[in-house]
């Protein structure tokens, strides 16, 4: 706060009606002194953390934002106002308008009722109460709160639908939940709060202490749940469809917030923060430090459900187990590939080791063998998907490849799973991939899906070589089909497409530059197999296309 104001201070010449910055201040000190938890409690609002990282940002010109300086920063009197508000004490503060309301952190929303361009009013406080001066009327909505309660514990949040920085990001309006939506989100809270305490005692004792806040996303956002490094203790969801879901998200996200508490303390670390890892929970390129966030965020997670599997109705068993052995293989994964890491300290090391130790008491060794397939299916595609799309081999391998095939010789060598890593903006899940978690989640609802042809057909029926023939004719007519090389590095079991398949693809498409007629990718990905002695697969002439 005092590194904001200290930055603000040197344009308040851009700050407008918010220029009195000394002003707020003292307003904000004077309250300090009379009442200091009042004080501590709205700096520590997850909004007033969010809105002070963006306007620090502002300030010293580090922000891309669109939204306006004055606006901005101008949230500070909203703040000394909230405060002043909360302690009794008397004040008359100009404020920003934003969304159309006055929003006052840890206080509630004045709303402008109709549509007025205002973008400032004054919030008047005294012993005859508070009132916002803007022309018209408006609507207050206090900020609401909830407390669950099972078995001796208590949690006690702020279910926030009004605050403009509520989503951890810019400013958005109020969207305050209806009566049956309020109702529908308690039930939950409620349901996930009994359940916690009954069988994670662990997890509700964390949530008990560190939550804070909960905030209600719209349903047909794609967000299911996040946090953020600068609102420790907030959580935004979406609804869930049962207490079991809920209190996962609960105990996944709350993980965020404590690894970056433990970030601002010690160092794990010492990556550049390039986005170049693999992450088999993401589609795209991670940090190092997201790395270190998803494996103990996922690793609870892999711990909640191997508690929950055989206490969940028998309907949701199979969701159950899913969720267990998918999590579980994404977290070994990405502990396997961060055994390596140069860029972790020993602190970093010590934080991964024992990310594995608490994986390895979760091993799901009963699991039922179609839902351990799918799990280890799943990560497969992911992983040549994603490599398919972000990772660029080395062009003097390409080149010397290319030579060599079309020369009858050998892979002359060099590293295949090597490459340089090139965020692109290809996500999404693949048909195969919704068709493999349809199947083993809800086998009568797959049972009913059309056209049942095509190579991801024939692989689910476990025609493996009718697959493979599939996918190359795919490949054949659409070389930069990724969903169509992730299906073929899936059926055809070979190791170099396992471990370098845009190697693979990006040889084909220098032999198909260099001669016209691309190479048959069975037989290709055979080739790179044998050089590796690691076998191959039948082949035909590999001058030949398919």
């Amino acid at each position: 706060m005092r590194a904001f104001l200290e930055a603000a201070s040197r344009v308040v010449d851009r700050l407008g009606p918010f220029a009195d910055l000394d002003g707020a201040w003292t307003l904000l000190s004077e309250v300090e002194r009379v009442a200091p938890d009042v004080v501590e409690d709205v700096l520590m609002h997850h909004s007033v953390g969010v809105w002070l990282s963006r306007a620090l940002r502002q300030v010293v010109g580090t922000a891309g934002d669109a939204t306006p300086l004055w606006s901005e920063v101008g949230w500070f009197h909203a703040v000394a106002a909230a405060a002043a508000v909360r302690s009794g004490r008397p004040c008359a503060v100009t404020v920003p308008v934003v969304h159309g309301a006055v929003t006052l952190p840890t206080v509630g929303a004045y709303r402008l009722v109709g549509r007025f361009p205002v973008g400032q009013a004054r919030v008047v406080s005294s012993a005859a109460g508070t009132v916002v001066e803007v022309p018209g009327s408006v609507r207050w909505q206090p900020v609401r709160r909830h407390r669950s309660s099972a078995r001796g514990h208590t949690v006690e949040v702020v279910v926030d639908d009004l605050g403009p920085y509520r989503e951890f990001g810019g400013p958005v309006p109020p969207d305050p939940l209806g009566d049956a939506e309020w109702d529908e989100w308690l039930k939950y809270l409620d349901e996930a709060w009994e359940l916690l305490t009954a069988w994670h005692p662990g997890a509700a004792e964390e949530l008990s202490a560190g939550l804070s806040t909960v905030v209600p996303l719209d349903a047909r956002r794609a967000v299911f749940a996040a946090s953020s490094s600068a609102a420790f203790g907030a959580i935004a969801l979406s609804p869930k469809r049962s207490a079991t879901e809920f209190g996962e998200a609960l105990v996944h996200e709350l993980q965020h917030s404590k690894v970056n508490a433990l970030l601002d303390l010690v160092e794990l670390h010492t990556s550049d923060g390039a986005p170049r890892h693999y992450a088999p929970w993401r589609d795209d390129p991670r940090p190092v430090e997201g790395l270190l966030h998803g494996v103990y965020a996922f690793v609870s997670v892999v711990e909640y459900w191997h508690a929950q599997r055989g206490l969940v109705p028998p309907e949701l068993a199979r969701r159950a187990e899913f969720a267990l052995a998918y999590r579980a293989r994404q977290v070994g994964l990405a502990v396997d590939g961060m055994r390596g890491l140069v860029d972790l300290t020993d602190l970093g090391r010590e934080f991964v080791a024992a990310v594995a130790v608490r994986l390895a008491a979760c091993d799901p060794v009963d699991m039922p063998p179609e839902v351990a397939e799918a799990a280890e299916d799943l990560t497969a595609e992911h992983a040549s998907t994603w490599r398919l799309r972000h990772v660029r081999p080395d062009p003097r391998v390409v080149g010397d490849a290319v030579a060599a095939w079309l020369d009858g010789g050998p892979f002359p060598g060099g590293t295949p799973g090597r490459g340089t890593v090139v965020p692109t903006a290809g996500t999404g899940e693949s048909l195969l991939a919704a068709l493999l978690k349809l199947r083993v989640l809800d086998p009568r609802e797959f049972d009913r899906v059309p056209r049942r042809g095509g190579p991801d057909f024939a692989y689910l029926r476990g025609a493996r070589e009718a697959a493979v023939e599939g996918y190359a004719a795919r490949v054949r007519a659409t070389p930069h089909d990724v969903t169509a090389w992730a299906g073929l590095c899936l059926s055809l079991r070979s190791d170099a497409l396992r471990r370098a398949p845009e190697l693979v693809r990006a040889v084909h498409r220098g032999v198909a530059v260099r001669t016209g007629v691309p190479p048959s990718p069975v037989d290709l990905a055979a080739w790179f197999d044998r050089a590796a002695g690691t076998g191959g697969h039948p082949s035909h002439s590999h001058a030949s296309p398919l």
